[in-house]
């Protein structure tokens, strides 16, 4: 024991060195690091294909013209930012990973199931990342994709494996390459594209409902996010401002992310018949100057890096929490192949795989967060005890019935290509609110049921 916690203090801003804790409270004495290193490492996990691909979705699947585009993405960017901030400033404050904070809301093992849940999302995350990494490696380089899988997968876990240092750095140096590789990519998509389309009914039928889809899903692919938000946090000092660890997470994600959407959105147009494309690289091909192309191409593969050493990461601290006997640089490695087989699975049909990947990821991210939120803010009002989290005598706390009441009543609202509720069947041009519905609810009866069980403590 008291090796351990010698490694753990000597670990410091260590980068080379392979972080020792898993999902332990992160002690004064050994935090360290500065805020400014929060918005590096959020833009550069976010300036990326993925998140470019979010934007195509809006123009591709629902038919909305740029415009129309760039308000719904706008308004599903604003609502996530706004909960990946808040949740962000609870690292500093408490010293542990996001998924352990949860347990306060609950229970130590009522947890299992969103940590299950979030061990699976970080698989499934590492997966449609790796498969725009590998196609980008095999279009670049010429290989076949099983040979740049592979090497994606090494890479991606290595830098993983070393932990929260390495990964801080990684991005710091990484964030400056992408910037300037997507701003050339940026005058092309935007110097090309069509801005007076018109919507297209043929696509989706209604065009409020689509608009109100393209910000469900820029909502829903910053949720996949906010599980992980306290654990790129929780090393800075417990005197950081929360205010600064707010804007620099809300403000990197946002800038990240709505401009990578709208130049998805732009290429959409360019480019209509590469959009629907089974392999997304087709969306890059026609890009000019010709030089471009390959130097986007590395930058995929660069950003698959930057994204997927997150998922990794988290991932891990996911399979601890829901009592997964392993270390964590063990756990990453285990997270990295499940994923990297995934990915060779199903790379076949990536776009409709994505689109139905991020509805279902929002489909119990919205209300886990709203209960988290409201666990802080309002029933235990910031005010912890570390031990808590570690307690397995609270077996199941109230958040768990908020957090399935929720899901269950917004189920009507679901609106995608594997399901459709009936209200979203009845009123197209809804769109799908299941995200806020479930929201508002997991919240109100969080704080009903949580409020009541604390009075009597």
């Amino acid at each position: 024991m008291a090796t351990e916690e010698k490694e753990s203090l000597q670990y410091g801003d260590e980068v080379v060195r392979i972080e020792p804790k898993g999902i332990e409270h992160i002690s004064d004495e050994e935090r360290h690091g500065k805020v400014s290193s929060v918005f590096t490492l959020w833009f550069g996990a976010n300036v990326e294909l993925a998140t470019l691909t979010t934007g195509v979705a809006a123009v591709a699947f629902f038919g909305l013209n740029f415009t129309q585009a760039a308000i719904g993405l706008l308004i599903g960017n604003v609502f996530g930012v706004t909960m990946l901030g808040l949740l962000s400033t609870f690292g500093p404050r408490l010293g542990v990973p996001q998924m352990v904070h949860s347990r306060a809301a609950y229970g130590f093992f009522g947890n299992f199931i969103p940590g299950f849940l979030n061990m699976v999302a970080g698989v499934l995350w590492f997966a449609v990342n790796t498969i725009l990494g590998a196609f980008a490696f095999d279009t670049l380089f010429g290989t076949n994709f099983f040979v740049a899988l592979l090497i994606m997968v090494i890479v991606q876990v290595m830098v993983a494996v070393y932990g929260y240092n390495m990964i801080h750095a990684v991005e710091r140096f990484m964030a400056v390459i992408l910037t300037l590789v997507f701003i050339a990519v940026s005058v092309f998509a935007f110097g090309h594209a069509n801005y007076h389309l018109a919507f297209n009914p043929k696509i989706y039928p209604s065009m409020s409902g689509a608009i109100v889809e393209a910000a469900g899903l820029a909502f829903s692919y910053l949720l996949g996010w906010t599980v992980f938000a306290s654990d790129y946090t929780r090393y800075l000092s417990a005197k950081t401002s929360p205010r600064k660890v707010f804007w620099n997470a809300a403000s990197s994600n946002f800038i990240a992310c709505l401009w990578l959407e709208l130049v998805g959105a732009a290429l959409a147009i360019v480019f209509p018949a590469a959009a629907g494309s089974p392999n997304p690289m087709a969306l890059l091909l026609g890009i000019t100057p010709h030089w471009l192309v390959s130097v986007t191409l590395l930058a995929v593969i660069i950003g698959t890096v930057t994204a997927n050493v997150l998922n990794i990461y988290s991932g891990s601290l996911s399979a601890l929490v829901v009592n997964i006997p392993v270390k964590r640089w063990l756990a990453a490695v285990l997270v990295g192949l499940a994923g990297g087989v995934l990915a060779y699975i199903a790379h076949k049909a990536y776009y409709v795989d994505f689109e139905n990947f991020l509805f279902l990821l929002g489909y119990w991210l919205s209300p886990w967060v709203a209960v988290v939120l409201m666990d802080f803010l309002i029933v235990h009002r910031g005010r912890y005890s570390t031990g808590m989290f570690y307690d397995p005598r609270r077996v199941v706390r109230p958040g768990l019935w908020a957090w399935l009441i929720a899901i269950v009543v917004s189920i009507p609202f679901f609106d995608q290509t594997l399901y459709t509720g009936f209200i979203a069947h009845q009123y197209p041009q809804l769109g799908d609110l299941s995200y806020y519905v479930s929201f508002v609810v997991a919240g109100l009866v969080y704080v009903a049921l949580g409020s009541r069980r604390t009075a009597k403590l």
